[in-house]
């Protein structure tokens, strides 16, 4: 009994100094088709080389000297030995369930360490699986009068998992990546299988995916960008399979996801998960639409100048001066936009240029001059200070950049056209194909006002 909780991926790991008293959990793992990794705790030569990255189930003997009775300091180095061969800073998250009949002597040393020595390498969450529960015997090999229940053990796991509703949704997600990548192979080549032919032709359905990816690029790419493109290819027609079966998930299990997170926190988290929801990683060349680069002969002042919101320094001048000095006013006025200004520009980034040239002239290698859209990224903290009623200029959502909470601001009226074709810069960030079409359109309604139409 299977559970679509439990990582079918290969990232589950077992460490034990003893093979026999792992074998309950590495058999049954391979009789349900759950791939895993085991690990001979005190043999060097089991461990890898470099931690892995991937783990997100460790099983964990305690006690990996043999003996009944070892000294905490012997337990103790040879865990942080142990665990900085496995795990990486990297690796999370994972949980680590103690398969030991040692839990209790030395359950609070492993947290000490995890506190401590390893407070970069703590798992998520500790939990027992007491052995005897399902190996009584303790032999060197399996008891047949008093097998092992199966399904005890994927039983006791999943309901581990289910301690933890959000880390087991993760899981299932995990899963539904690993089949739908399976699911997508199978859908375009498995009509080959029967063919005698099938290297022939699956080298022509790479070619398709790399001519329908590259277009007009197809003829001047390298080999390696071709077949960089093919895969690409691949990822649209495995983002509409990976949503079905995410969409068809069993989540009869699911339950109300509590938290109690302080609103800094909070805003700290969105910012992060805008980061990814705003720009993707993909950033080769700034003619690519979507691609953001700095224009380091643009200080971006006069972009700010036309972005700032100067109406409640208005209201400021207007309450002091009962019966205006229209000259002194416009002073104070200036003044107070002015510090205003220099504040934001602290901290502001250099003029940002955004590529919003059509995909379909990039694709066909139609680009005579590019399309750009200035911009500035500034502390979000400044977000209140911008004109946000204005359809000339668009907010992002807060993001960090540099370390910072951020924002960019965009400004339609600064549209320009320019051949980026032999420009080496290198982009900074390239926005998500969404976020770009936002960007389009709204850049598309400014473009098409009328302006008063009546009075």
């Amino acid at each position: 009994m299977s559970s679509n909780l439990i990582p079918w991926n290969g990232r589950i790991a077992i460490v034990d100094d003893n093979v026999s008293q792992a074998l309950p959990l590495m058999r049954v793992f391979a009789k349900n088709n759950i791939p895993y990794v085991f690990y001979k705790g005190n043999d060097i030569t089991y461990l890898p080389e470099a931690p892995e990255n991937d783990i997100r189930i460790l099983f964990l003997d305690l006690n990996l000297l043999g003996g009944l009775e070892v000294p905490s300091k012997n337990i103790r180095a040879t865990l942080i030995s142990l665990i900085k061969h496995i795990i990486s800073p990297t690796n999370y998250p994972y949980i680590l369930i103690l398969w030991s009949r040692q839990e209790k002597e030395y359950g609070d040393l492993l947290s000490e360490i995890f506190n401590t020595e390893l407070n970069k390498c703590a798992p998520i969450g500790i939990f027992n699986y007491v052995k005897s529960d399902f190996f009584p015997s303790f032999a060197e090999e399996e008891d047949s009068d008093n097998p092992v229940d199966d399904n005890k053990i994927l039983e006791e796991l999943n309901k581990i998992l289910l301690q933890l509703p959000a880390y087991s949704h993760l899981m299932q997600w995990e899963n539904c990546v690993h089949t739908s990548a399976d699911a997508t192979i199978q859908d375009i080549f498995h009509d080959m299988h029967s063919k005698e032919d099938w290297q022939n032709n699956a080298n022509y359905i790479f070619e398709a995916f790399a001519h329908a990816h590259l277009e007009q690029h197809y003829r001047d790419a390298t080999l390696e960008e071709k077949a960089k493109s093919s895969l690409m290819f691949l990822n649209d027609v495995y983002n509409d399979t990976l949503e079905g079966s995410v969409r068809d998930l069993d989540l009869s299990h699911a339950q109300e996801l509590k938290s109690s997170v302080d609103t800094e926190i909070q805003q700290s988290i969105s910012a992060k998960i805008n980061e990814h929801i705003l720009f993707s990683k993909t950033n080769k060349s700034i003619r690519q639409p979507g691609s953001v680069f700095v224009d380091e002969k643009n200080n971006g002042h006069a972009i700010l100048n036309d972005c700032i919101c100067t109406e409640d320094l208005r209201e400021q001048v207007k309450q002091r001066f009962q019966l205006p000095n229209i000259k002194e006013a416009r002073n104070i006025f200036s003044q107070l936009v002015t510090a205003r200004k220099k504040e934001i520009e602290q901290t502001m980034s250099p003029c940002c240029n955004i590529t919003v040239t059509p995909a379909c002239d990039y694709a066909q290698n139609k680009i005579k001059f590019d399309r750009i859209v200035q911009g500035i990224i500034i502390e979000s903290k400044y977000k209140k200070l911008i004109d946000n009623r204005s359809e000339a200029i668009y907010i992002s959502p807060t993001f960090i950049y540099q370390d910072r909470p951020c924002i960019l601001v965009l400004n339609f009226r600064y549209f320009i056209t320019e051949d980026l074709s032999q420009n080496l810069t290198k982009p900074t960030l390239k926005l998500r194909n969404r976020v770009l079409a936002e960007i389009q359109s709204k850049l598309a309604r400014h473009i098409n006002r009328q302006g008063i139409l009546n009075l």
